[in-house]
């Protein structure tokens, strides 16, 4: 019995140090920089040791040029990207993603064009370059639109300087909302009064594997993958936290949206 129990505690330590191991910034930590790789603490891209647009530090002590172009989106609309941003831009949050993920500036050594993270069944690595298919970003989710929640397709609430109240009156809604919550970020264009949808409003690149959220007023762990900032378990084929992320926008597509009640596990 001693033995067994030594076993048992040997292997938990292992796996704790393994754990600890794994920095949650996952492949963001580019080769042990971590947080200077894309800011710099002290000017933004202008104290960088090769010099840099003194203007990027401005939000967030940006370290990178922003990559100035113009793509094609879907839908037929095009997006385009300048050299600087003020502090309230929502499209900085756009434009610093694509400061690397655009797939022209980024360090070759340092990013391998597709994720590190395989999908379990096919074990296909989807892209990271999002500007090297010949498609710019037409093949690619929208960014820098408003999410509107009087429309019957989304969740109910009202905008109030660009800042979302979710509507809690329907049961199906709420019943979304306790189970999952709404862990996207949207970005306030307060003068414009809208809510926008930008690279980080689905994905949060602080955290590959697990997110923080708020579910039914608790705080709580979950994991996730690809930087996604919700509860996304790929490891568990029988949960739906994947489609629920999705949902958590798109509400015509949930369950709740025809009133069927389903929990997420």
């Amino acid at each position: 019995m001693r033995k067994a129990i030594f076993v048992m505690t040997v292997a938990l330590a292992f796996a704790g140090f393994a754990f600890a191991q794994t920095d949650i910034l996952g492949p963001h930590n580019f080769q042990g920089h971590g947080c200077a790789s894309c800011h710099a603490p002290h000017g933004g891209a202008a104290g960088l040791e090769s010099g840099g647009d003194p203007s990027t530090g401005v939000n967030y002590l940006w370290g990178r040029d922003f990559y100035q172009t113009t793509y094609d989106v879907i839908g037929g609309g095009q997006l385009q990207i300048v050299g600087s941003y003020t502090e309230n831009d929502p499209l900085f949050h756009t434009a610093a993603c694509l400061s690397c993920h655009d797939g022209n500036a980024a360090v070759s050594n340092q990013m391998l064009g597709h994720t590190v993270e395989s999908l379990p069944v096919s074990g296909y690595q989807p892209p990271s370059f999002l500007n090297k298919d010949g498609q710019s970003l037409k093949n690619d989710h929208p960014v820098h639109v408003a999410y509107d929640p009087t429309s019957s397709r989304n969740w109910p609430g009202t905008v109030t300087s660009g800042n979302i109240t979710w509507t809690l009156t329907d049961g199906n809604v709420i019943f979304f909302y306790n189970n999952y919550g709404h862990p996207t970020r949207f970005y306030a264009d307060a003068a414009n009064n809208k809510a926008m949808v930008e690279c980080s409003t689905c994905h949060n690149p602080h955290s590959m594997q697990w997110n923080k959220q708020k579910i039914n007023n608790v705080n709580v762990i979950k994991p996730a993958a690809f930087f996604v900032r919700g509860w996304y378990d790929l490891g568990n084929a029988n949960s739906n936290s994947t489609q629920s992320f999705c949902r958590s926008c798109h509400y015509s597509k949930a369950n709740e949206y025809v009133g069927q009640q389903v929990p997420v596990i």
